[in-house]
C-alpha cells in the first residue's frame, strides 16, 4: 500500500483496480443454511454497509460467518444470564469460555468487514483523500476537468 500523496492518475488507477478486484455486488443474499435469526443479522449488516459500497458478492461467506457468530454470542449470553457465571460448586459457566472464543472471531470478522470504528475511520480518510485529490482547484478555476 502506498502512503503519501498520489497523483490523479495513481488515484484513478487504484480505484479502477479496486473495482475490478471487488467484483459485482448484485447477489448479496443470505445463504440458505442460515437460521431465521442469523438471516436477520446478515441482512442488518448488509443494510448498514450498503451506502459504503464496500460489499461485493465475494463477501457473502464472511457476512454469513459474522451473522452466525453474533447469533452464537447471544445464545451464550442468554445461557450465562440464566445460569450465572458460576454454578453451585463454584465452577465457571462453560458458556463464558465459548462466548469469549466467539467474541475473538467476531472482532476478526468485524475487521474483515471494516466494522470497527478504526477501520471505518481509515476508509473514510482514504475516500476523503481520493476525493480531495480528484479536484484540482486551479483546473476548476480555469474551467478544466479537475
Amino acid at each position: 500500500m502506498k502512503t503519501g500523496l498520489m497523483t490523479k492518475d495513481e488515484i484513478n488507477k487504484r480505484l479502477e483496480y479496486e473495482m475490478k478486484l471487488k467484483g459485482e455486488s448484485d447477489n448479496i443474499r443470505p445463504p440458505s443454511f442460515l437460521t431465521k435469526k442469523q438471516r436477520v443479522f446478515f441482512e442488518g449488516i448488509v443494510n448498514y454497509l450498503e451506502t459504503s459500497g464496500i460489499l461485493s458478492n465475494l463477501d457473502v461467506y464472511i457476512l454469513a460467518q459474522t451473522a452466525i457468530t453474533i447469533d452464537r454470542i447471544q445464545t451464550c449470553e442468554t445461557h450465562i444470564n440464566e445460569n450465572g457465571v458460576v454454578d453451585l460448586d463454584g465452577n465457571p459457566n462453560p458458556h463464558i469460555k465459548i462466548k469469549n472464543s466467539y467474541m475473538k472471531e467476531f472482532f476478526r470478522l468485524c475487521n474483515e468487514l471494516s466494522l470497527s470504528p478504526q477501520s471505518r475511520a481509515k476508509l473514510a480518510n482514504m475516500n476523503y483523500v481520493a476525493e480531495a485529490e480528484k479536484t484540482d482547484p486551479l483546473l476548476s478555476i480555469l474551467g478544466g476537468d479537475g
